[in-house]
């Protein structure tokens, strides 16, 4: 009996030796479960590059600006998980003489950046001696910061514009290198949220510049706008293009977002002069903002803007304009043009003249106007709208079909 229990023991021992392993801390651990410091999260990897470095501003081909893009590209997305990008400060040393006997100043070009969130984005950017500063943006929290692309070249931070005073900049190099550790004095720094937790990572990162001064996609030879009534014309010509796919045309009203109102196709590579044109119509009065977003089959993309602000402004007499379309199901659209402040009335009339419906009753500013007009409700046939405004009054036919 003593060596049937010796031999239960050895065996219960034996299986304990193969089947536990013990911490620093003595605790027992299993062999098949993971220690703390395997679960501990894992940073992510990155590179951080400066990029597409182009000479000459973009709206007038000036000389006295250089501009480049701050790309940050994840790179082991299968160890770390999605990057959420908390915060970052992007320190560049450069060479000041390149300001060519002018004041070189330092700005972010505005609406650039691949982020969502606007909270995510560098600030103040300065010079400072021989460095290019843009510093850390405010706290955000965790689901605040945007993803990083895993996908080459990354994500764009920001694209930073480089200007001087004088005529041109100057010909000797930029001498760009980032700023990555310095004793005495702040440098560049990327932040992560690693298991909800804002982390500093600038040491999981690699950090390159581009120097090739690499030419616009497109040249713009001329942008130009031309108003008639409450249309604008927009009018632009390249000299050269490559790559080009085309451009997005966006309008802004003064101090409000941009908004895309329509796409031109580019002509892809080309060295002789294209022009371009797109009508903008049926606007109301005010003052708007216009810009080109040119885009390559890449991609990538650039802003031209028209350096002008275009007015639209109160017309000079009273007019009703045809709905359209019409014939119509369910909506259509009314124009109107008013010249001056006043009480409009707008009603619909069947074919025997009985009153229909109230379109509008209502003060209106001048300028112009559109009202659409949702049939839902209504038989097919044939109606009359009539507008009246102090003594103009005139009459249109619209045809309903459902």
């Amino acid at each position: 009996m003593k060596i049937f229990f010796s031999f239960i023991l050895l065996l219960s021992l034996t299986f304990n030796f193969y089947t536990f392993s013990y911490s620093q801390n003595n605790s027992v651990v299993p062999n098949n479960v993971k220690s703390e410091k395997d679960l501990a999260p894992t940073n992510p990897l990155y590179q951080l590059r400066v990029t597409n470095i182009v000479r000459g501003d973009e709206t007038d081909n000036n000389e006295n600006s250089l501009f480049f893009d701050i790309f940050i590209y994840h790179t082991n997305l299968f160890d770390s998980g999605p990057f959420e990008y908390a915060a970052g400060q992007f320190y560049l040393n450069f060479n000041p003489g390149i300001a060519n006997g002018g004041t070189l100043s330092y700005s972010i070009v505005p609406n650039s950046s691949d982020f969502t969130n606007p909270d995510a984005i560098p600030v103040n950017p300065t010079i400072a001696g021989g460095q290019l500063r843009l510093e850390r943006n405010v706290n955000l929290d965790p689901g605040e910061g945007p993803i990083i692309s895993t996908v080459f070249p990354g994500t764009k931070i920001v694209k930073m514009k480089l200007s001087t005073t004088a005529p041109a900049i100057s010909a000797n190099q930029m001498d760009l290198s980032w700023l990555i550790s310095n004793i005495n004095q702040q440098y560049s720094e990327v932040y992560a949220f690693v298991d909800s937790v804002s982390t500093i990572v600038t040491g999981d990162g690699t950090f390159f510049i581009d120097t090739t001064e690499t030419p616009l996609p497109v040249e713009l030879s001329g942008f130009t706008s031309n108003v008639s009534g409450n249309e604008v014309m927009l009018n632009w010509s390249t000299s050269s293009e490559t790559n080009n796919y085309g451009f997005d045309i966006e309008r802004s009203l003064i101090n409000t977002e941009w908004n895309k109102i329509g796409f031109v196709s580019g002509n892809g590579t080309s060295s002789s002069i294209n022009n371009y044109l797109f009508e903008d119509k049926n606007l109301n009065s005010g003052k708007y903002k216009y810009r080109l977003r040119q885009v390559d089959y890449n991609g990538n993309y650039e802003y031209y803007n028209l350096t002008n602000e275009v007015v639209i402004g109160t017309p000079d007499k009273f007019s009703l304009k045809q709905n359209y379309p019409n014939p119509f199901n369910p909506s259509t659209k009314i124009e109107f043009d008013i010249p001056s402040d006043g009480f409009v009335s707008m009603k619909l009339y069947d074919i025997n003249g009985r009153e229909v419906k109230s379109l509008i009753n209502e003060f209106r500013y001048s300028g112009y106007h559109t009202f659409e007009f949702n049939a839902d409700g209504l038989s097919s046939g044939v109606y009359y709208y009539i507008l009246n405004s102090g003594d103009f009054s005139s009459s249109k036919k619209l045809i309903l079909v459902k």
